[in-house]
């Protein structure tokens, strides 16, 4: 089988022929918000075949799923100094102190910083009441990303160039480096397989038409980073979970540009086709809010190797094998241009990775 895959870059990068590798810092995310659509050519998908798990040794990737020591909730980024940020402060959503978090909410451009004391009706949540909300429930094990990005335009409209409001939370590296020998293969994009699940919902979604907008672009994302081991090899490898321009696409190829802060790196995001196989988040052609929940599992291992192949032959990776890529850190949440008031809710999120049981 062969699927075709769209070649997205922004429009910064209609002008470059070769992008050098460069590994982004922890706290950096790729920007697609505003890809154009130039063009597409055909690449192989391996073809899908039975994977018997039970053969398998399995281990959880994502570390402190249940944000039990809390999360750091970081500034917005000073764009005129070097786009450093500083720490606002930790937040438990068990009430009491929080120590050392894993977790690190991000809130890039978007408008008045969420801090450390902007808890809402109890600890599960941190809101400003109007531009932005984070809410971790343990009860339910569920995360909400609520984004107005109102607060950040002031009903102008958006310009081609222009930062735009980011709303995730991301962990910059899960914890290969102090793992086990034996723990350290299942991390590694060579795994047998490593499977991404979780529940989503769009709560809320309202977008202000305002005349002039460069891009209307509402997209709820994530990227894991693949590292090398041997190399200065960096990865954003993505799942489109939700995009307000097409309810179904391909893959998303390119390199991180469009903005002074942008990293470089290669963007290899999985298309929402791939993704949602029965119910999407769009209902009659249009966005859903207030929908069902949807469950997502996916393995993304064939589409690492499509990774692979395609830096490969885009002379991108200096690794020479999968072996020597590892998947070793992550971010979920909104990246929006335009005027937008959208709310996304994930539950029961997990990273499984499979290696088979050695004779």
């Amino acid at each position: 089988m062969r699927t075709k895959v769209i070649l997205v870059t922004l429009a910064v990068l209609l002008l470059l022929t070769s992008c050098a590798v460069t590994v982004p810092s922890e706290n950096e995310r790729p920007d697609m918000a505003g890809a154009a659509d130039t063009g597409s050519s055909e690449m192989p998908t391996p073809e899908a075949t039975p994977f018997m798990y039970e053969q398998c040794e399995s281990q959880e990737l994502i570390p402190d799923l249940s944000f039990k020591r809390g999360i750091n909730i970081h500034s917005q980024k000073d764009h005129s100094n070097g786009d450093t940020f500083t720490s606002l402060g930790y937040h438990s959503f068990y009430g009491g102190d929080a120590k050392a978090p894993k977790w690190g909410l991000a809130q890039w451009d978007s408008g008045p910083s969420l801090t450390a004391e902007s808890v809402g009706n109890d600890d599960t949540e941190l809101t400003d009441n109007y531009s932005k909300l984070f809410r971790y429930d343990p009860a339910s094990n569920i995360m909400t990303f609520r984004l107005n990005t109102a607060a950040y335009y002031y009903g102008k409209p958006s310009r081609e160039g222009d930062y735009w409001p980011h709303l995730l939370i991301e962990q910059p590296e899960f914890v290969f480096g102090s793992n086990l020998e034996k723990q350290k293969q299942f991390y590694s994009c060579s795994a047998d397989a490593i499977v991404c699940s979780f529940d989503i919902k769009l709560d809320d979604y309202n977008i202000t038409e305002i005349e002039g907008d460069w891009v209307r672009a509402a997209q709820f994302l994530m990227y894991f980073y693949v590292k090398g081991t041997k190399t200065n090899d960096f990865c954003w490898f993505g799942l489109q979970l939700f995009d307000n321009r097409w309810e179904l696409n391909d893959h998303y190829i390119g390199y991180d540009g469009g903005k002074a802060d942008a990293s470089g790196a290669m963007i290899f995001s999985i298309g929402s086709k791939y993704i949602y196989t029965s119910k999407t988040l769009y209902k009659d052609g249009k966005p859903n809010p207030g929908g069902d929940w949807i469950h997502v599992s996916v393995d993304i291992k064939p589409f690492l190797e499509e990774m692979f192949e395609y830096g490969k032959k885009d002379n991108y990776f200096k690794a020479n094998s999968l072996d020597e890529l590892i998947v070793n850190g992550m971010n979920l949440g909104w990246e929006t241009i335009g005027t937008f008031d959208h709310t996304m809710s994930v539950k029961d999120l997990h990273l499984t990775s499979y290696v088979k049981k050695s004779d």
